[in-house]
């Protein structure tokens, strides 16, 4: 059985995202702090309001943002539980692995 969801909108995280995963598309605009909409990577302070209904249908073309753009030449991969480098750099690692 599918998924009766046309549109998931989520928040929290002050980065946009735009993307279609298994026919459901997920949307995310937040309007973040204005300090942080000015350095935002994905565009920024003249970004919003983000229109994803009007008229009775969805946007035709998904907005290009940084994380969501990336996930979709980079799929993610559940299976892989590493750290990626760029992360892993600010743990250190405090038990040693018996697996």
């Amino acid at each position: 059985m599918g998924s009766t969801s046309a549109c998931h909108v989520f928040g929290h995280t002050h980065f946009s995202w735009d993307a279609v995963l298994d026919g459901v598309r997920y949307v995310q605009a937040p309007l973040a702090y204005p300090r942080e909409r000015k350095r935002r990577m994905n565009g920024g302070e003249n970004q919003l309001p983000y229109c994803v209904y009007s008229d009775g249908k969805f946007a035709d073309k998904l907005s290009h943002f940084y994380w969501s753009d990336y996930y979709a030449d980079n799929p993610r991969s559940p299976d892989i539980t590493e750290l990626a480098p760029w992360v892993a750099r600010f743990y250190k690692r405090t038990w040693k692995s018996e697996f």
